[in-house]
């Protein structure tokens, strides 16, 4: 029989030994909002919308200004919740001590449309299936770049 201490102790041993199990597993990989993952294409499909997204960008990576590039969105809202959501939510790099004060970053914005939505859910579940190792928590849903959270 074991004292309450020794009991105690080797609570204590099981309990570290197990978190530092969980501890062992991969770090997720870090994404940019509005980044697309691996299976996803940059292919544009029927029905979906595109555009690139310029920002002039403060040393701190702080968007300072946004406009749309070329696009084929069907009005202007949409440019404009587009560079809301950038400006709110996306952060580029610090800028290196040779960098200038403002600096210029562009990124194409998918919005896929049907199409697009049900070939991306197929490679989804391909891309799981080819990479076991993966863990679906590393991944949630995709989010639309105008609404980057």
């Amino acid at each position: 029989m074991l004292s309450g201490m020794k009991r105690s102790l080797l609570g204590v041993c099981a309990a570290l030994l197990a978190s530092s199990a969980a501890f062992a597993q991969e770090v997720c990989p870090k994404w940019e909002p509005g980044a697309r993952y691996p299976w996803q294409s940059n292919e544009i499909m029927k029905g979906d919308l595109f555009g690139w997204v310029i920002m002039d960008v403060d040393r701190y990576g702080a968007p300072a200004s946004c406009r749309i590039g070329k696009n084929n969105f069907l009005d202007v809202e949409t440019g404009i919740f587009l560079c809301k959501n950038y400006s709110e939510r996306w952060r580029g790099p610090k800028a290196a001590e040779s960098d200038p004060d403002r600096r210029i970053f562009t990124r194409f914005s998918l919005i896929h449309g049907y199409d697009h939505l049900l070939a991306d859910r197929k490679a989804r579940k391909q891309w799981f299936k080819d990479h076991p190792e993966a863990r679906k928590e590393c991944y949630p849903e995709p989010t639309r770049p105008d609404r980057l959270g």
